[in-house]
């Protein structure tokens, strides 16, 4: 508390520390402090029972000799935003975090700084009718542009993995189901590039490209990170992380892009498609350094 204020906020420590803010609220009361009151009293008459459970979890792990459960609490458990929502979430068992850039499971105990900033994992989802599983790529993101996902999904070939779900979750996000295509980075499975893959490269990213800007869209993040390469499918490459995505003319760069990842544009810059069409050349240069 402070003055006025009330933040309500979590944390855990696991490899690291990680805090989540719960809550925040201005404790003000005329014309509303009845409802104020009460809700200020739900909120720490929530925080004591969680607090009782914790007391609970801790003090039987503690005396207990069976062998520690597996750590489910550590993973994901969403919820809806709004919580009953009729769009669902899909039926989904998390159980692995995922390398943000090569796109596989990260096994070891400690996880270095730059996937502990993104929430990306493995998951386990029930097919439809529920008589098998598969294993699908789980994003958590503030921002995400199905639509142009979509539109690169069900070109024919497919432009973009299959986008199972994008569904808003509570803690202002977006959750994105998509299909796992393990091994399959650009950056894991093409050193050095032959000169099959790289023309695959060319026809299928300049294919997406201009089905999205079609739409009036702009790509906004075209590196290799960003590619993957599916050489039993013939040679099929793939678009993923629709997080940039924008509309021409419209909508602006990031205000924290890294001005490491050579797009060559600006912090908040407002996106063309001509930035797409330089980054795609930039992309193919890098590629034939390698052949």
């Amino acid at each position: 508390m402070a003055g006025n204020h009330l933040t309500a906020s979590t944390a855990i420590y696991t490899d690291s520390i990680y805090a989540d803010k719960l809550l925040s609220m201005d404790l003000l009361f005329w014309p509303h402090a009845s409802d104020n009151v009460l809700r200020v009293a739900r909120v720490f008459m929530a925080i004591r029972k969680c607090t009782e459970q914790l007391r609970r979890l801790y003090g039987n792990l503690i005396t207990t000799t069976r062998p520690t459960p597996p750590a489910r609490v550590l993973r994901p458990n969403p919820t809806s935003d709004p919580p009953g929502s009729t769009k669902g979430i899909p039926d989904l068992e998390f159980f692995s975090k995922m390398d943000r850039t090569l796109g596989t499971p990260i096994d070891q105990t400690v996880i270095d700084e730059e996937n502990k900033r993104h929430a990306m994992y493995l998951a386990r989802m029930q097919t439809e009718g529920g008589t098998s599983t598969e294993d699908v790529s789980v994003k958590f993101t503030a921002k995400y542009n199905a639509t142009a996902h979509r539109l690169l999904t069900n070109h024919e070939p497919p432009l973009a993995p299959v986008l199972h779900s994008c569904t808003r979750v509570i803690g202002d996000m977006f959750m994105v189901v998509m299909q796992y295509l393990p091994n399959a980075s650009l950056l894991k499975v093409l050193l050095p590039l032959p000169a099959s893959a790289h023309e695959a490269v060319h026809r299928h990213v300049s294919r997406a490209l201009e089905l999205l800007h079609e739409h009036d869209f702009v790509f906004g993040d075209l590196r290799e990170a960003n590619l993957l390469y599916l050489p039993e499918d013939g040679g099929l490459v793939l678009l993923v992380d629709f997080d940039s995505v924008g509309w021409e003319g419209g909508d602006r760069y990031s205000a924290c892009l890294n001005p490491d990842a050579g797009l060559g544009v600006d912090r908040l810059q407002i996106m063309d498609k001509s930035h797409d069409v330089e980054n795609f050349g930039r992309l193919m240069d890098r590629l034939s350094r390698v052949l």
